[in-house]
């Protein structure tokens, strides 16, 4: 395998590591009488002229990733540095969808294992 490759499957298991040490992050819990909506309603984010260029410079595969996301996970991506955005890319759509469900102290936590295990040498 190319060190590329140990070093994206190393980001993947640290984030799926962490993810699975914390299943409660995962998904919130439903207060007690709410009635079950359905999926959030939330409209994608209106992006600028320049990320709307990035888009559209995507491959056709990573294109229709993003189009998958919640609205939620398109705008915390959108508000990443891009040294994390192109390890956001890296995660499973599940991890992202985690991931943007975290805050604070829990998601910097989570950053620094994915950035630990970006930059350890395979």
């Amino acid at each position: 395998m190319r060190k590329s490759q140990y070093q994206m499957s190393g980001v993947a298991a640290a984030a799926l590591g962490f993810l699975a040490a914390s299943p409660s992050l995962a998904t919130a819990p439903q207060e007690e009488g709410a009635k079950d909506a359905g999926p959030s309603q939330l409209s994608d984010p209106a992006l600028s002229a320049k990320q709307q260029a990035e888009v559209d410079s995507w491959p056709v595969e990573q294109q229709t990733a993003y189009m998958g996301w919640p609205a939620e996970t398109k705008g915390y991506y959108w508000s990443l540095t891009s040294s994390k955005q192109m390890l956001f890319w890296r995660l499973t759509d599940e991890q992202k969808i985690a991931l943007t469900a975290m805050t604070g102290p829990e998601r910097e936590a989570a950053w620094q294992r994915i950035e630990g295990s970006a930059s350890s040498p395979r």
